[in-house]
């Protein structure tokens, strides 16, 4: 894969010299149904990473069945969805805290452990930046480079680790799709083990390649924090519910200045049931990676797509079209929204992320990408 003009790690140390980490997310259905004129059901969100069966059901009728015990307070320790997560991984409760969305705990480490210098692949999901910066921390960038694949090197990153006191790392990466294995992750692990630092790796989208997680790992060393959520997989965003995983001692010091009442009560319960839906769980991963494999076919056909490897539920590519901002937004206007990825530090509007849903949805984008690319 070769760049045009300048190298991406140029572009993204201009771009963090000159410019506050920005806050731009996909999902807002409701602004572009305004914008487009379109009724909200009648669009396709692609911008969303969002598991296309929606919740769980049986998550969705614990969560109405707890409708009757809100006008109690939620369990301060959510000790009940703990032990749920600590059964689902073979763990201690005790090696877990829960949150209002992996969001919020990103927000709190920072807050918590007030690390000066925080090293950070790009591009990657700008919460990381944005937290780090509201906590008073200088972000170090890590370019990815794009005729790697933005794949992560180990030794690079290494090297990269001395001299800082914390880094994240998003695992599949977001927006790039690009899986860490699991033997490369423990390298890295131990780089940051050596040096000192804090290594918080991101798992939000680990549900999709289960195998490569090091959570496992995470509880047995207090420099290693795993961060996941029921977003994704589970198809929850609206619910917010994250948790932390690392050894005992660093979940205690997080759970002591973390804000009281993270989780509700509908979340706790639709937590605890998705997390026992395993006929939910075998479909989720089975439709993911068939249509997965179906859209990459398809894109990597259409002229002036160039396609990256991807782990999770969603695919980045490049479009080499003279105005790429006038596809997305007539693929808008037909009610198919996608993700102009311009908003990752070193990614400009050429590159789209697109989530994975239906055949049928997702036959609707390509159908919708053919005339618009084939001339």
């Amino acid at each position: 894969m070769q760049n045009t003009g300048l190298e991406i790690d140029d572009i993204i140390t201009a771009e963090l010299n000159v410019r506050r980490p920005v806050r731009v997310h996909g999902g807002n259905i409701s602004s572009a149904a305004k914008k487009y004129g379109l009724a909200e059901r009648k669009i396709i969100d692609f911008s969303s990473n969002v598991n296309p069966l929606g919740p769980s059901s049986a998550g969705l009728r614990a969560a109405k069945r707890s409708l009757e015990f809100i006008d109690r307070y939620p369990d301060m320790e959510t000790s009940e969805l703990r032990n749920a997560i600590a059964r689902y991984f073979g763990i201690k409760p005790r090696q877990v805290l829960c949150g209002n969305g992996s969001n919020g705990l990103i927000h709190l480490l920072p807050r918590v452990f007030r690390p000066q210098k925080v090293l950070i692949p790009m591009p990657t999901f700008t919460e990381y930046a944005c937290a780090v910066d509201d906590a008073g921390g200088e972000v170090v960038p890590f370019q990815l480079k794009e005729r790697e694949g933005f794949r992560v090197d180990p030794l690079e990153m290494a090297f990269a680790l001395k001299g800082v006191d914390m880094a994240f790392l998003c695992n599949p990466n977001n927006p790039t799709g690009m899986l860490i294995p699991k033997n490369e992750m423990l390298e890295i692990a131990e780089y940051a083990l050596q040096n000192r630092v804090r290594l918080v790796v991101d798992e939000a989208f680990m549900d999709f390649s289960e195998s490569a997680s090091i959570i496992k790992d995470a509880v047995q060393s207090s420099h290693l924090i795993i961060l996941r959520a029921f977003t994704k997989f589970f198809g929850m965003p609206g619910l917010r519910i994250g948790y932390a995983v690392s050894s005992e001692e660093t979940i205690t010091s997080l759970r002591d200045v973390q804000e009281s009442w993270a989780v509700n009560i509908p979340a706790e319960h639709a937590g605890i049931a998705a997390l026992n839906d395993w006929g939910y769980i075998k479909d989720t991963r089975r439709l993911i990676e068939k249509e997965r494999d179906r859209l990459l076919s398809a894109l990597r056909v259409l002229p002036g797509v160039e396609t990256f490897p991807c782990f999770a539920n969603f695919i980045l590519f490049k479009l080499s079209i003279s105005d790429p901002a006038a596809l997305i937004e007539r693929l808008a206007e037909q009610g198919l929204l996608v993700r102009d990825c311009s908003s990752f530090p070193g990614l400009d509007n050429s590159y789209i992320r697109i989530a994975v849903r239906t055949r049928r949805e997702n036959k609707q984008l390509i159908k919708a990408l053919r005339k618009m690319l084939i001339r």
